[in-house]
Order: structure tokens, then sequence, then C-alpha cells
């Protein structure tokens, strides 16, 4: 009996000095993972984090790890595996104030990943809800102001996008359509610096399309809604052009 109990000892202190042995060995290879990311050594700094991740999950340090993996990421310019490496650490930390600032790079990331205004602007949207959803989430957080610019920026390229179908529209001589377009910047987009535009090629639809008095209708009940006061000599300029018949002048200086 005393023969089992020895054994049974020797084997729970062996595994007692091995689980010390790997936690200090984990703790050895943590230090040197931090310190090559400080080091700006970011690519060596994720495999180094990776391992410590893969070989002791669950583990305090390696939640601590999973932070630094999206750092490494996001240093390294890789904004899509950051924001979902990020999004892993904010479902296994509870450390809230990193969760804060996890989820708030997670909103830099998308942003960042966000097409040029000439592109699809499907995932843009998305982009904006996130941003949203963060500062509902965190109202009192230092990154409001940041946060602010970038929705204004994203919705401004939604808003070209807008504006740009409008004008392929009217190439296309489909005005019905160009002004659908158009419209839906005022109502979408009307804080945006893209809401002058949308008025002015209302105006110049209505020129294209035969109805010059819709035009200059158009013009006199919104010609106080101009941001920038330039669009009123602008549109002035083009209804003058379509008073003379100039239709086709209108189109090339204004369209291509």
């Amino acid at each position: 009996m005393k023969k089992i109990f020895y054994l049974f000892f020797t084997l729970f202190f062996l595994s007692c000095v091995s689980s010390d042995l790997k936690n200090n060995s984990l703790q050895t290879k943590f230090n040197d993972a931090k310190k090559s990311f400080e080091s700006e050594k970011f690519s060596k700094a994720k495999e180094q984090f990776q391992y410590i991740i893969f070989n002791n999950p669950g583990s305090s340090l390696a939640t601590k790890s999973q932070f630094y993996l999206a750092e490494s990421y996001f240093n390294l310019e890789n904004y899509n595996q950051a924001s979902i490496e990020y999004d892993k650490f904010n479902m296994i930390s509870q450390n809230s104030e990193l969760i804060a600032k996890s989820k708030f790079l997670t909103c830099k990331c998308l942003y960042l990943l966000s097409s040029d205004s000439n592109k699809d602007q499907g995932d843009t949207q998305f982009t904006i809800d996130r941003i949203q959803l963060f500062l509902e989430e965190y109202p009192n957080t230092g990154h409001k102001s940041e946060c602010e610019d970038m929705i204004s920026e994203l919705r401004n390229k939604l808003a070209i996008k807008d504006i740009e179908s409008g004008k392929l529209y009217l190439r296309m001589e489909k005005y019905q359509s160009a002004l659908i377009y158009f419209e839906l910047v005022l109502s979408e987009f009307w804080d945006t610096s893209l809401s002058d535009e949308a008025i002015y090629y209302i105006i110049l639809t209505h020129i294209l399309s035969d109805d010059l008095e819709q035009a200059k209708r158009y013009y006199e009940n919104n010609k106080a809604n101009f941001k920038d006061t330039s669009f009123i000599k602008k549109s002035r300029n083009i209804i003058k052009s379509g008073e003379r018949g100039e239709k086709m002048k209108i189109f090339f200086e204004t369209i291509n």
C-alpha cells in the first residue's frame, strides 16, 4: 500500500515540476516575444505569440499573447487578419480596458480596409455600423473624435459612389435613373460635402432632359441649401446655357 502511495506521490510531484518548468519556459518565450514586438520585429513577434497560444491555450499568457498577436498583424498592416485576431481577444479576455482598445482597433482595421469610392462599397456601411456600435458602447471614449472622422469619411465615400452612378446614367441619357441617385445623396448624405453636387446635378439633369422650367424652379427652391456659394454661380451659368439651347456644351463641360 505504501509503495502505491509513494508511486502516486512521485507522479504527482513530477507532474507539478513539469508544469512549473513548462510555465517558466512559456513565460520566458512570452518575454522574448514582447522584446521582439517592442523592437518592432513584428513578423518574428507574431510567430512567437502564436507558439504560446498554441502550446498553452486558455492560459493568461495565451490571452495576453492573443492581444499582442493582433497588434503585430496591425503593425504589419495586415488589417484583415488583425481584425480577426482582435475579435478573438475580445471573446476570451476579461480586461475591460484592453477590450475597449481592441474593439476600437477592430473598427480602425475595417476603416483602413475600406475601398476607394470608385470600387464596390458593399462593406462600407457595415464598417460605419461597427464604429457607431462602438460609440454607443463607449460614449465617453477618448477615440470619439477619430471615430466621428472615420464615419464622416466613409459616408463621403458612399455619397461619391452615388454621385458617380448618377453621372453614369446622365451619360447614358437615363435621366430618371440619374435623378434617383442624386436625390438619394440629398436624403441619405445631406450632411456631407456632396450635397452641393447633388443639387447642382439635379438642376443639370432637368436641363438635359429638356425641362428647363423645372430646372429653374428647383434652383430657386434649393439655392439657399448650397453650403458652397460657388455652386450658385455654377448653377446660374448652366441655366443660362440651357436658355441659349447649349445642351451639348453643358454636357461636355460638366459630365465628361
